[in-house]
């Protein structure tokens, strides 16, 4: 143990900087290319993601990756004719992507949806907007409800004309058009949501910055999001209870960043600090079932995503190991609460990270009152890539279980939180991580230990 301990301190003095750019919270997977400036991506499982794009003289990039980015196969396959804007994956069979109308998207057009249901190798057009502004921004299933998704398009007469929005009940089996009414001419990528089949809406990319939201799949409310700095809303996300939410502008200040609050279903907002440190174009996403609210942006000297644990009251900074230029955000999670986030950025790269601090909880088999503190052994071990690690907390206080390679250097935070008394369990995911040897050290008061580790693949 005193190995680990000389080891850290030599490194936290000497090379911090490295360690934070090599084992930042987020990190590095993979790379994509011939996306264009501004990808989109999608999750459909623990490490299923699909990314989309393309060049502005309009030849569509669609690529998929089933080990978490680590390796990308092209799947644009036949029948895609333009760029494409917007991807949702419900699983590696079917995915849909959305087209902005014409090459490069920039005037708009009779914008289309295209589906697959083999994996990328055919492509059949399911809906058009028709006329000559139409530009899909977003296609959203619900997270609660999989069984109800929105596609959203730009008015398709230009103008301030009506929106298009087709809605789907049934797992994309129909679509039914809806035609919204606003003052504006555009909307904005991928700033479109949906909580079930009448909560949704989508952000307007025509100052004042503001929000769409109908809350009962009929009548609209298009509020201006105070808070939000920008011409446009790059961002929107709701929490499932339907009334509280979060918007963000396209030029989010890294000195001091403000999003725009509602707590009223996004009849009215507010202004909500979210601190220094990210700017630019932003993205936001609720994860569903939980407090945890995750804000990607452009530009950040340390990272450029934030989290906040608290619905979104206070937010910490996440390191992204030189990343920056995110375009979009989006995450899965699995029933185990863990959650699987992913970024890609205007290069093509991609970032991800897991959370895995919503699986804390007392152990259901062993419900005894513990009366001291205990670190049990992991099992598996040697294990590939989960493991289960146990431990006793006799009396309320803070508690980490952080885990460090064999040089000593912090890989990752599996719990940092406050802990009531119980027994406890955690999973913790090394997928990503380079086998061998590594130590997991609990911490609290007054108690410190050490335990070892293998990972084998």
């Amino acid at each position: 143990m005193k190995k680990i301990k000389l080891s850290l301190l030599a490194l936290v003095i000497g090379v911090s900087l490295f360690a934070s750019q090599a084992y930042g919270q987020w990190s590095f997977v993979g790379f994509v290319t011939g996306v264009g400036t501004f990808p989109s991506i999608s999750a459909y499982g623990p490490n299923g993601i699909v990314i989309c794009g393309g060049p502005a003289a309009g030849t569509p990039a669609v690529y998929k990756s089933t080990n978490g980015g680590t390796s990308f196969t092209p799947i644009t396959g036949t029948g895609i004719t333009l760029d494409v804007f917007c991807v949702w994956a419900v699983d590696a069979n079917t995915i849909y992507v959305g087209d902005g109308g014409n090459p490069g998207g920039t005037t708009g057009g009779n914008a289309k949806v295209y589906k697959t249901t083999n994996g990328g190798t055919l492509w059949a057009v399911i809906l058009s907007t028709g006329g000559s502004a139409g530009f899909i921004n977003g296609i959203v299933f619900s997270k609660i409800n999989p069984q109800v998704g929105i596609c959203q398009s730009d008015p398709p007469a230009g103008g301030n004309s009506v929106y298009w929005i087709a809605k789907t009940t049934n797992n994309g089996t129909s679509w039914v058009v809806e035609n919204p009414t606003a003052s504006g001419s555009a909307s904005a990528q991928n700033s479109v949501f949906c909580i079930d089949a009448v909560f949704y809406g989508f952000g307007l990319n025509s100052a004042p910055a503001r929000v769409g939201v109908t809350s009962n799949g009929t009548s609209w409310t298009y509020a201006t999001a105070t808070g939000s700095q920008g011409t446009f809303m790059s961002g929107v996300t709701f929490k499932e209870d339907k009334l509280n939410g979060f918007a963000s502008g396209n030029t989010l200040s890294a000195t001091s960043g403000t999003l725009g609050k509602t707590v009223n279903g996004g009849t009215s907002w507010a202004s909500q600090p979210v601190g220094t440190g990210v700017g630019g174009y932003c993205n936001l996403k609720w994860v569903h079932g939980t407090n945890i609210v995750y804000l990607a942006g452009a530009t950040g000297a340390s990272g450029v995503v934030k989290r906040s644990t608290d619905g979104g009251s206070t937010w910490t900074q996440m390191t992204t190991g030189g990343i920056t230029g995110i375009t979009h955000m989006e995450y899965f999670k699995e029933a185990n609460n863990v959650i699987h986030l992913y970024c890609v950025a205007g290069d093509g790269s991609v970032i991800r990270y897991r959370d895995s601090s919503l699986v804390t909880g007392i152990d259901p088999n062993n419900t005894n009152v513990p009366s001291s503190f205990v670190l049990q052994q992991n099992y598996p071990n040697p294990f590939n890539p989960s493991t289960l690690i146990k431990y006793s907390v006799p009396k309320a206080s803070n508690v980490s279980v952080k885990i460090y390679n064999s040089l000593g250097m912090e890989v990752k935070t599996v719990i940092d939180n406050f802990h009531t008394i119980g027994n406890y369990s955690e999973i913790v995911d090394m997928d990503g991580f380079a086998s061998g040897v590594y130590f997991y050290t609990m911490q609290s008061d007054n108690f410190k230990e050490t335990k070892r580790m293998i990972l084998v693949k």
